[in-house]
């Protein structure tokens, strides 16, 4: 329960900060294109790559490397919106893909970090603008009973 409600949490922090995150950058790496995805046609995905407490860092290291991991993710026409790493958890990223990417998302993540990490993915929205208006309004609500 307690771990379920700590990943509640982390995901709620990593959606309230890709209101900054969603800014365009410049791209770095080998997998990311210069190609920005138009945002009519395109989800936000979050992945939450798991550690498994079985295994160390060595090993999961080699098991990417013999994967491909790091080639084939992400897909060339996804971008990393936000990468964060969670202690005890794993790595939370958000990205951004066009909609008939989906599947090669799926495929780099079943063939590079199935056997390092238990995976995870969530359809993901920007909350923050709803967040704010939502406070704005109940400011003034409070203003107007006083």
């Amino acid at each position: 329960m307690l771990k379920n409600i700590l990943l509640l949490v982390l995901i709620m922090l990593g959606v309230a900060q890709m209101g900054f995150a969603q800014q365009p950058t410049t791209p770095e790496g080998p997998s990311t294109t210069a190609t920005v995805v138009p945002e009519a046609d395109s989800v936000l995905i979050t992945v939450i790559l798991k550690h498994q407490q079985d295994k160390n860092l060595p090993e999961i290291r080699r098991i990417l490397e013999a994967q491909g991991f790091w080639d084939i993710f992400p897909p060339q026409d996804v971008r990393v919106v936000t990468w964060t790493l969670a202690m005890g958890l794993g790595h939370i990223i958000t990205l951004q893909c066009p909609a008939g990417a989906v599947r090669r998302l799926n495929l780099a993540l079943e063939n590079g970090a199935w056997g390092a990490f238990d995976t995870e993915i969530y359809l993901t929205y920007d909350y923050q603008s709803v967040w704010q208006d939502y406070i704005e309004r109940r400011e003034d609500a409070k203003e107007d009973r006083n």
